[in-house]
């Protein structure tokens, strides 16, 4: 899976450089407005604005994925632990004898109708 995945960023960046390439000379120039009342930038060139743009964007794919990755890290930890406990709470229950549960689910039974149970003691 990580080859067909750095097959596809190597097609991606010969996609821009020619990307770039095609568009560089003194002629692709553009204005860039940064901020409303901010300054601007004059006569940069169209390959500059287009590198820095995707740049930017890769940063900002980088941090939302960090974030949640360790997110997601976070919950699988806490999922893992909580069905350890579960299972080491059926192992218990499994390793209880069965007279015992027996006592115990007849003791429910009466006290969920409301009699007194025969084996609880008086």
């Amino acid at each position: 899976m990580w080859i067909i995945r750095a097959v596809l960023v190597a097609v991606l960046l010969l996609l821009m450089v020619g990307f770039a390439y095609n568009n560089m000379g003194d002629d692709h120039t553009v204005n860039v407005n940064l901020r409303p009342a901010g300054p601007n930038l004059q006569d940069v060139q169209l390959n500059v604005v287009v590198f820095w743009s995707m740049a930017a964007g890769v940063m900002l794919s980088v941090l939302l994925f960090v974030t949640v990755y360790i997110r997601q890290t976070v919950d699988t930890h806490a999922y893992k632990k909580r069905i350890k406990s579960l299972e080491n709470e059926v192992a218990i229950l499994r390793n209880r004898p069965i007279e015992e549960s027996a006592d115990l689910l007849k003791g429910a039974d009466a006290r969920s109708a409301g009699l007194k149970s025969p084996f609880a003691e008086e």
